[in-house]
């Protein structure tokens, strides 16, 4: 009875270039982590400033004796986007939905923009490098037959 060979094990050289490859994968995310977050939180910026100044929420403080850009300057820094929000369904009771449906559905858009290109940015390459190591290894290593 001739003897069962297991073809399904891998190469101890192919397993450490993946370990490599997804090693230095999460290294290159740190970055790429780093900078989404600070564009996401840019945008959220610019997303509940524009909220600001369209509902005109310094109205809503009627004890604030300053500008309407100061308030929206510390506003948008201070306030979170559901505190504005609410702030504005105070304002707008009527409105209050759509208002609100049309706040989140820009920011769904805006910050799915921005984990869509940071995503491609570091997926794009190393994607690219795994299939190249992935036709690489199975030249070097052919199934006999």
């Amino acid at each position: 009875m001739p003897h069962a060979v297991n073809c399904n094990h891998k190469k101890p050289s192919a397993v450490r270039w993946r370990l490599w490859w997804c090693a230095l994968a999460a290294l290159a995310a740190i970055p790429a982590v780093y900078c989404a977050n600070r564009e996401l939180l840019q945008t959220r910026l610019e997303l509940d400033t524009r909220l600001i100044v369209e509902q005109r929420l310094w109205e809503s403080d009627p004890g604030y004796a300053g500008t309407a850009q100061t308030w929206t300057r510390f506003a948008a820094w201070l306030l979170s986007s559901e505190q504005l929000l609410e702030r504005m369904r105070v304002l707008q009771p009527a409105h209050a939905e759509s208002i609100e449906e049309e706040y989140r559905r820009d920011a769904v858009l805006a910050y799915g923009g921005v984990i869509a290109q940071y995503f491609a940015l570091w997926g794009a390459p190393f994607g690219i490098a795994y299939v190249i190591g992935f036709m690489l290894e199975r030249r070097r290593v052919k199934p006999s037959a």
